[in-house]
Protein backbone atom coordinates (compact mmCIF):
# COMPACT_ATOMS: atom_id res chain seq x y z
CA UNK A 1 0.00 0.00 0.00
CA UNK A 2 2.83 2.36 0.91
CA UNK A 3 4.60 1.53 -2.36
CA UNK A 4 1.44 2.23 -4.35
CA UNK A 5 0.96 5.56 -2.58
CA UNK A 6 4.61 6.45 -3.19
CA UNK A 7 4.25 5.65 -6.89
CA UNK A 8 1.13 7.81 -7.12
CA UNK A 9 2.89 10.68 -5.37
CA UNK A 10 5.84 10.45 -7.75
CA UNK A 11 3.51 10.65 -10.74
CA UNK A 12 1.81 13.67 -9.20
CA UNK A 13 5.18 15.34 -8.65
CA UNK A 14 6.02 14.78 -12.33
CA UNK A 15 2.57 16.14 -13.23
CA UNK A 16 3.32 19.30 -11.23
CA UNK A 17 6.80 19.70 -12.77
CA UNK A 18 5.49 19.48 -16.33
CA UNK A 19 2.75 22.00 -15.56
CA UNK A 20 5.43 24.32 -14.23
CA UNK A 21 7.52 24.02 -17.40
CA UNK A 22 4.47 24.81 -19.53
CA UNK A 23 3.52 27.80 -17.34
CA UNK A 24 7.08 29.13 -17.45
CA UNK A 25 6.96 29.14 -21.26
CA UNK A 26 3.44 30.59 -21.49
CA UNK A 27 4.44 33.36 -19.07
CA UNK A 28 6.21 35.06 -21.96
CA UNK A 29 2.90 35.70 -23.74
CA UNK A 30 2.61 39.17 -22.17
CA UNK A 31 6.09 40.05 -23.43
CA UNK A 32 5.14 38.66 -26.84
CA UNK A 33 2.17 41.05 -26.87
CA UNK A 34 4.49 44.01 -26.26
CA UNK A 35 6.96 42.83 -28.91
CA UNK A 36 4.25 42.73 -31.61
CA UNK A 37 3.12 46.27 -30.82
CA UNK A 38 0.76 45.78 -27.87
CA UNK A 39 0.15 48.32 -25.09
CA UNK A 40 -0.03 47.97 -21.32
CA UNK A 41 -3.82 47.93 -21.60
CA UNK A 42 -3.65 45.04 -24.08
CA UNK A 43 -1.38 43.15 -21.69
CA UNK A 44 -4.13 43.60 -19.10
CA UNK A 45 -6.80 42.45 -21.56
CA UNK A 46 -4.67 39.38 -22.33
CA UNK A 47 -5.03 38.33 -18.71
CA UNK A 48 -8.67 39.42 -18.44
CA UNK A 49 -10.23 37.60 -21.41
CA UNK A 50 -8.96 34.06 -20.72
CA UNK A 51 -9.36 34.64 -16.99
CA UNK A 52 -12.98 35.63 -17.45
CA UNK A 53 -13.69 32.74 -19.83
CA UNK A 54 -12.26 30.27 -17.32
CA UNK A 55 -13.96 31.90 -14.33
CA UNK A 56 -17.51 31.62 -15.60
CA UNK A 57 -17.07 27.90 -16.19
CA UNK A 58 -15.80 27.12 -12.68
CA UNK A 59 -19.16 26.62 -10.94
CA UNK A 60 -20.29 24.37 -13.79
CA UNK A 61 -17.11 22.29 -13.68
CA UNK A 62 -17.44 21.99 -9.89
CA UNK A 63 -20.96 20.57 -10.17
CA UNK A 64 -19.92 18.20 -12.99
CA UNK A 65 -16.88 17.09 -10.96
CA UNK A 66 -19.01 16.21 -7.91
CA UNK A 67 -21.41 14.25 -10.12
CA UNK A 68 -18.65 12.16 -11.70
CA UNK A 69 -16.69 11.47 -8.50
CA UNK A 70 -13.83 13.77 -9.49
CA UNK A 71 -12.75 11.72 -12.47
CA UNK A 72 -9.12 11.84 -13.69
CA UNK A 73 -10.45 11.79 -17.23
CA UNK A 74 -11.80 15.32 -16.73
CA UNK A 75 -8.27 16.47 -15.94
CA UNK A 76 -6.68 14.79 -18.96
CA UNK A 77 -9.40 16.28 -21.18
CA UNK A 78 -8.57 19.75 -19.85
CA UNK A 79 -4.91 19.43 -20.77
CA UNK A 80 -5.78 18.01 -24.18
CA UNK A 81 -7.88 21.10 -24.85
CA UNK A 82 -5.03 23.29 -23.58
CA UNK A 83 -2.64 21.73 -26.09
CA UNK A 84 -4.94 21.76 -29.12
CA UNK A 85 -6.24 25.28 -28.57
CA UNK A 86 -2.77 26.74 -28.05
CA UNK A 87 -1.97 26.13 -31.74
CA UNK A 88 -3.76 29.29 -33.02
CA UNK A 89 -1.50 31.39 -30.75
CA UNK A 90 1.53 30.07 -32.64
CA UNK A 91 0.27 31.75 -35.81
CA UNK A 92 -0.89 35.01 -34.21
CA UNK A 93 0.83 38.22 -35.25
CA UNK A 94 -1.44 40.86 -33.70
CA UNK A 95 -2.32 41.45 -30.04
CA UNK A 96 -6.05 40.84 -30.55
CA UNK A 97 -5.31 37.50 -32.28
CA UNK A 98 -3.48 36.32 -29.17
CA UNK A 99 -6.21 37.62 -26.84
CA UNK A 100 -9.06 35.87 -28.71
CA UNK A 101 -7.10 32.61 -29.10
CA UNK A 102 -6.20 32.39 -25.41
CA UNK A 103 -9.78 33.25 -24.45
CA UNK A 104 -11.16 30.33 -26.45
CA UNK A 105 -8.44 28.09 -25.03
CA UNK A 106 -9.31 29.02 -21.43
CA UNK A 107 -13.03 28.45 -21.95
CA UNK A 108 -12.53 24.75 -22.68
CA UNK A 109 -9.31 23.97 -20.82
CA UNK A 110 -10.64 25.28 -17.49
CA UNK A 111 -12.16 21.85 -16.88
CA UNK A 112 -8.92 20.80 -15.17
CA UNK A 113 -8.86 23.57 -12.53
CA UNK A 114 -11.53 22.31 -10.11
CA UNK A 115 -10.91 18.64 -10.84
CA UNK A 116 -7.26 18.78 -9.76
CA UNK A 117 -8.10 20.43 -6.41
CA UNK A 118 -10.83 18.00 -5.40
CA UNK A 119 -8.85 14.99 -6.59
CA UNK A 120 -5.90 15.98 -4.40
CA UNK A 121 -8.28 16.56 -1.48
CA UNK A 122 -9.46 12.94 -1.77
CA UNK A 123 -5.98 11.45 -2.12
CA UNK A 124 -4.17 13.29 0.69
CA UNK A 125 -4.51 12.58 4.40
CA UNK A 126 -5.49 15.77 6.34
CA UNK A 127 -2.42 15.61 8.60
CA UNK A 128 0.00 15.47 5.65
CA UNK A 129 -1.57 17.85 3.14
CA UNK A 130 0.83 20.75 3.67
CA UNK A 131 3.80 18.36 3.70
CA UNK A 132 2.77 16.88 0.36
CA UNK A 133 2.14 20.34 -1.11
CA UNK A 134 5.56 21.32 0.22
CA UNK A 135 7.01 18.98 -2.41
CA UNK A 136 4.24 19.14 -5.02
CA UNK A 137 4.38 22.94 -5.35
CA UNK A 138 8.21 23.11 -5.53
CA UNK A 139 8.14 20.57 -8.37
CA UNK A 140 5.96 23.07 -10.22
CA UNK A 141 8.36 25.88 -9.27
CA UNK A 142 11.31 23.84 -10.57
CA UNK A 143 9.42 23.33 -13.81
CA UNK A 144 8.69 27.04 -14.02
CA UNK A 145 12.39 27.79 -13.57
CA UNK A 146 13.21 25.40 -16.41
CA UNK A 147 10.47 26.86 -18.61
CA UNK A 148 11.52 30.46 -17.90
CA UNK A 149 15.21 29.76 -18.53
CA UNK A 150 14.39 27.85 -21.69
CA UNK A 151 12.14 30.60 -23.04
CA UNK A 152 14.58 33.38 -22.20
CA UNK A 153 17.28 31.60 -24.22
CA UNK A 154 15.10 30.07 -26.96
CA UNK A 155 13.03 33.11 -27.97
CA UNK A 156 16.02 35.18 -29.21
CA UNK A 157 17.41 32.08 -30.97
CA UNK A 158 14.37 30.41 -32.58
CA UNK A 159 11.54 32.90 -32.11
CA UNK A 160 8.26 32.84 -30.24
CA UNK A 161 6.44 30.39 -32.54
CA UNK A 162 8.79 27.43 -32.03
CA UNK A 163 9.26 28.23 -28.35
CA UNK A 164 5.49 28.20 -27.79
CA UNK A 165 5.24 24.97 -29.79
CA UNK A 166 7.09 23.36 -26.88
CA UNK A 167 4.22 24.45 -24.64
CA UNK A 168 1.77 22.61 -26.90
CA UNK A 169 3.83 19.42 -26.83
CA UNK A 170 4.26 19.50 -23.05
CA UNK A 171 0.50 19.76 -22.51
CA UNK A 172 0.00 16.73 -24.75
CA UNK A 173 2.49 14.86 -22.57
CA UNK A 174 0.61 15.93 -19.42
CA UNK A 175 -2.69 14.73 -20.88
CA UNK A 176 -1.08 11.35 -21.66
CA UNK A 177 0.46 11.09 -18.18
CA UNK A 178 -2.92 11.68 -16.52
CA UNK A 179 -4.80 9.39 -18.90
CA UNK A 180 -2.39 6.44 -18.72
CA UNK A 181 -0.47 7.00 -15.49
CA UNK A 182 -3.00 8.40 -13.01
CA UNK A 183 -6.43 7.38 -14.28
CA UNK A 184 -7.97 4.53 -12.29
CA UNK A 185 -9.28 1.44 -14.08
CA UNK A 186 -12.77 1.59 -12.56
CA UNK A 187 -13.44 5.18 -13.57
CA UNK A 188 -16.57 5.89 -15.54
CA UNK A 189 -15.84 6.76 -19.16
CA UNK A 190 -16.78 10.29 -20.09
CA UNK A 191 -17.68 11.12 -23.67
CA UNK A 192 -16.17 14.43 -24.76
CA UNK A 193 -19.27 15.93 -26.35
CA UNK A 194 -21.66 14.78 -23.57
CA UNK A 195 -19.22 16.22 -21.01
CA UNK A 196 -19.18 19.60 -22.74
CA UNK A 197 -22.99 19.55 -23.12
CA UNK A 198 -23.35 18.80 -19.42
CA UNK A 199 -21.01 21.64 -18.46
CA UNK A 200 -23.02 24.17 -20.51
CA UNK A 201 -26.25 23.06 -18.82
CA UNK A 202 -24.64 23.25 -15.38
CA UNK A 203 -23.30 26.74 -16.06
CA UNK A 204 -26.78 28.23 -15.67
CA UNK A 205 -27.60 26.04 -12.64
CA UNK A 206 -24.33 26.88 -10.92
CA UNK A 207 -24.79 30.63 -11.26
CA UNK A 208 -28.47 30.45 -10.26
CA UNK A 209 -27.73 28.52 -7.07
CA UNK A 210 -24.77 30.67 -6.03
CA UNK A 211 -26.75 32.56 -3.31
CA UNK A 212 -27.52 29.21 -1.63
CA UNK A 213 -23.88 28.16 -1.89
CA UNK A 214 -22.81 31.45 -0.27
CA UNK A 215 -25.38 31.14 2.52
CA UNK A 216 -24.20 27.62 3.45
CA UNK A 217 -20.48 28.33 3.10
CA UNK A 218 -19.84 30.12 6.40
CA UNK A 219 -16.18 30.79 7.19
CA UNK A 220 -15.10 29.29 3.87
CA UNK A 221 -16.96 32.05 1.98
CA UNK A 222 -15.24 34.75 4.07
CA UNK A 223 -11.91 33.08 3.33
CA UNK A 224 -12.71 33.10 -0.41
CA UNK A 225 -13.54 36.80 -0.21
CA UNK A 226 -10.24 37.62 1.52
CA UNK A 227 -8.27 35.50 -0.95
CA UNK A 228 -10.02 37.19 -3.88
CA UNK A 229 -9.50 40.78 -2.72
CA UNK A 230 -5.84 39.96 -2.09
CA UNK A 231 -5.70 38.38 -5.56
CA UNK A 232 -7.19 41.48 -7.20
CA UNK A 233 -4.45 43.63 -5.68
CA UNK A 234 -1.67 41.29 -6.81
CA UNK A 235 -3.22 40.72 -10.25
CA UNK A 236 -3.66 44.38 -11.11
CA UNK A 237 0.08 44.94 -10.64
CA UNK A 238 1.07 42.19 -13.10
CA UNK A 239 0.78 44.29 -16.30
CA UNK A 240 2.38 47.26 -14.53
CA UNK A 241 5.34 45.06 -13.59
CA UNK A 242 5.70 43.75 -17.15
CA UNK A 243 5.54 47.18 -18.81
CA UNK A 244 7.95 48.70 -16.25
CA UNK A 245 10.54 45.95 -16.64
CA UNK A 246 10.36 45.71 -20.44
CA UNK A 247 9.75 49.28 -21.55
CA UNK A 248 11.18 51.41 -18.73
CA UNK A 249 14.09 49.34 -17.43
CA UNK A 250 14.66 47.72 -20.87
CA UNK A 251 15.42 44.28 -19.42
CA UNK A 252 16.48 41.61 -21.93
CA UNK A 253 14.71 38.26 -22.39
CA UNK A 254 17.53 36.32 -20.64
CA UNK A 255 17.42 38.80 -17.73
CA UNK A 256 13.64 38.38 -17.38
CA UNK A 257 13.98 34.61 -17.54
CA UNK A 258 16.72 34.67 -14.88
CA UNK A 259 14.72 36.92 -12.55
CA UNK A 260 11.63 34.70 -12.85
CA UNK A 261 13.82 31.67 -12.24
CA UNK A 262 15.25 33.30 -9.10
CA UNK A 263 11.80 33.88 -7.64
CA UNK A 264 10.71 30.32 -8.37
CA UNK A 265 13.98 28.91 -7.02
CA UNK A 266 13.24 30.58 -3.70
CA UNK A 267 9.76 29.06 -3.67
CA UNK A 268 11.27 25.67 -4.46
CA UNK A 269 13.79 25.83 -1.60
CA UNK A 270 11.45 27.17 1.08
CA UNK A 271 8.21 25.30 0.38
CA UNK A 272 9.20 21.83 1.70
CA UNK A 273 10.34 23.34 5.01
CA UNK A 274 7.29 25.58 5.26
CA UNK A 275 5.02 22.61 4.52
CA UNK A 276 6.31 20.77 7.60
CA UNK A 277 5.69 23.78 9.85
CA UNK A 278 2.24 24.44 8.36
CA UNK A 279 1.15 20.87 9.22
CA UNK A 280 2.39 21.36 12.79
CA UNK A 281 1.38 24.95 13.51
CA UNK A 282 -1.60 25.51 11.20
CA UNK A 283 -1.76 27.47 7.93
CA UNK A 284 -3.29 30.79 8.97
CA UNK A 285 -0.19 32.54 10.33
CA UNK A 286 1.94 31.55 7.35
CA UNK A 287 -0.69 32.75 4.88
CA UNK A 288 -1.07 36.09 6.66
CA UNK A 289 2.68 36.73 6.69
CA UNK A 290 2.77 35.95 2.97
CA UNK A 291 -0.06 38.41 2.28
CA UNK A 292 1.72 41.14 4.26
CA UNK A 293 4.86 40.64 2.19
CA UNK A 294 2.73 40.68 -0.98
CA UNK A 295 1.51 44.16 0.00
CA UNK A 296 5.15 45.30 0.27
CA UNK A 297 6.07 43.99 -3.19
CA UNK A 298 4.56 46.78 -5.39
CA UNK A 299 6.12 49.48 -3.19
CA UNK A 300 9.52 47.77 -3.39
CA UNK A 301 9.31 47.67 -7.20
CA UNK A 302 8.39 51.36 -7.37
CA UNK A 303 11.73 52.16 -5.70
CA UNK A 304 13.76 50.38 -8.39
CA UNK A 305 15.74 52.50 -10.85
CA UNK A 306 17.90 49.89 -12.59
CA UNK A 307 17.62 46.26 -13.70
CA UNK A 308 20.28 45.14 -11.19
CA UNK A 309 18.07 46.33 -8.31
CA UNK A 310 15.29 43.97 -9.39
CA UNK A 311 17.01 41.03 -7.69
CA UNK A 312 15.77 41.83 -4.13
CA UNK A 313 12.29 42.59 -5.55
CA UNK A 314 12.08 39.14 -7.14
CA UNK A 315 13.46 37.57 -3.95
CA UNK A 316 10.55 39.22 -2.09
CA UNK A 317 8.20 37.86 -4.77
CA UNK A 318 9.51 34.33 -4.25
CA UNK A 319 9.28 34.61 -0.47
CA UNK A 320 5.68 35.80 -0.28
CA UNK A 321 4.51 33.23 -2.83
CA UNK A 322 6.34 30.44 -0.94
CA UNK A 323 4.43 31.36 2.23
CA UNK A 324 1.07 31.62 0.43
CA UNK A 325 1.50 28.45 -1.64
CA UNK A 326 2.61 26.35 1.33
CA UNK A 327 -0.47 27.29 3.40
CA UNK A 328 -3.18 27.87 0.76
CA UNK A 329 -4.38 24.30 0.19
CA UNK A 330 -4.22 23.26 3.86
CA UNK A 331 -6.26 26.28 4.99
CA UNK A 332 -8.77 25.76 2.19
CA UNK A 333 -9.26 22.10 3.15
CA UNK A 334 -9.66 23.06 6.82
CA UNK A 335 -12.67 25.20 5.90
CA UNK A 336 -14.25 23.75 2.74
CA UNK A 337 -17.78 22.24 3.08
CA UNK A 338 -18.50 18.66 2.08
CA UNK A 339 -19.52 19.55 -1.50
CA UNK A 340 -15.90 20.06 -2.45
CA UNK A 341 -16.37 20.35 -6.18
CA UNK A 342 -19.01 23.08 -5.86
CA UNK A 343 -17.05 25.06 -3.27
CA UNK A 344 -13.71 24.65 -5.05
CA UNK A 345 -15.52 25.95 -8.12
CA UNK A 346 -16.85 28.89 -6.09
CA UNK A 347 -13.32 29.87 -5.01
CA UNK A 348 -12.09 29.60 -8.58
CA UNK A 349 -15.05 31.73 -9.68
CA UNK A 350 -14.62 34.66 -7.28
CA UNK A 351 -10.82 34.50 -7.27
CA UNK A 352 -10.88 34.12 -11.05
CA UNK A 353 -12.90 37.33 -11.37
CA UNK A 354 -10.15 39.09 -9.41
CA UNK A 355 -7.41 37.72 -11.63
CA UNK A 356 -9.49 38.53 -14.73
CA UNK A 357 -10.39 42.16 -13.97
CA UNK A 358 -7.35 43.05 -11.86
CA UNK A 359 -4.92 43.03 -14.81
CA UNK A 360 -7.39 45.08 -16.88
CA UNK A 361 -7.37 47.83 -14.26
CA UNK A 362 -3.61 47.50 -13.86
CA UNK A 363 -3.03 47.72 -17.61
CA UNK A 364 -5.18 50.87 -17.80
CA UNK A 365 -3.37 52.45 -14.88
CA UNK A 366 0.02 51.65 -16.41
CA UNK A 367 -1.00 53.60 -19.53
CA UNK A 368 -2.49 56.72 -17.87
CA UNK A 369 -0.81 57.18 -14.46
CA UNK A 370 2.55 56.80 -12.78
CA UNK A 371 4.02 53.68 -11.23
CA UNK A 372 3.50 54.94 -7.69
CA UNK A 373 -0.27 55.27 -8.15
CA UNK A 374 -0.55 51.67 -9.34
CA UNK A 375 1.75 50.42 -6.58
CA UNK A 376 -0.24 52.22 -3.88
CA UNK A 377 -3.62 50.92 -5.08
CA UNK A 378 -2.25 47.37 -5.38
CA UNK A 379 -0.77 47.42 -1.87
CA UNK A 380 -3.98 48.86 -0.38
CA UNK A 381 -6.14 46.13 -1.93
CA UNK A 382 -3.82 43.39 -0.68
CA UNK A 383 -4.05 44.86 2.83
CA UNK A 384 -7.87 44.85 2.65
CA UNK A 385 -7.68 41.16 1.79
CA UNK A 386 -5.36 40.68 4.78
CA UNK A 387 -7.88 42.31 7.12
CA UNK A 388 -10.64 39.95 5.92
CA UNK A 389 -8.45 36.84 6.27
CA UNK A 390 -7.39 37.93 9.76
CA UNK A 391 -10.96 37.26 11.00
CA UNK A 392 -11.21 33.76 9.46
CA UNK A 393 -10.46 30.81 11.81
CA UNK A 394 -7.54 28.50 11.22
CA UNK A 395 -9.89 25.50 11.27
CA UNK A 396 -13.58 24.76 11.80
CA UNK A 397 -14.54 23.45 15.24
CA UNK A 398 -16.20 20.32 13.87
CA UNK A 399 -13.01 19.38 12.01
CA UNK A 400 -10.93 19.90 15.15
CA UNK A 401 -13.26 17.52 16.99
CA UNK A 402 -12.65 14.82 14.35
CA UNK A 403 -8.86 14.88 14.70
Amino acid sequence: MQGTRGSLHNKLFLFSFLQGVANGIWGFLSIFILDIGGTGLEVGILATVPGLASTFMQMAWGRVSDRHDHNWRMISTGFLFTAILSVPVLFSNRPWHVIVATGVQALFSSIAGVAVVVRLAEILRPTRRARFMGVYNPMGFAGNIAGSFYSGIAIPAIGYRFTFLTYTLINLIIASLVSYGLRETDEMKLGLLPLMRESVLELKNGLREMPVVIERGGAYIRWCLGISVRGFGIAMFGPVLTVFIVQVLDASKPQIGALNALAFALRLLLSPILGLYVDRKGPKTFMLVGVLLAAMHPIALALVGDVSYLVPVFILDGLYWALINSSWFAWQMNLIPVERGVYAGFLNFVNGLSWAFGPLLGGYISDVTGLWVAASISAALVMIGFSILLKVPNQLEEQIAQI
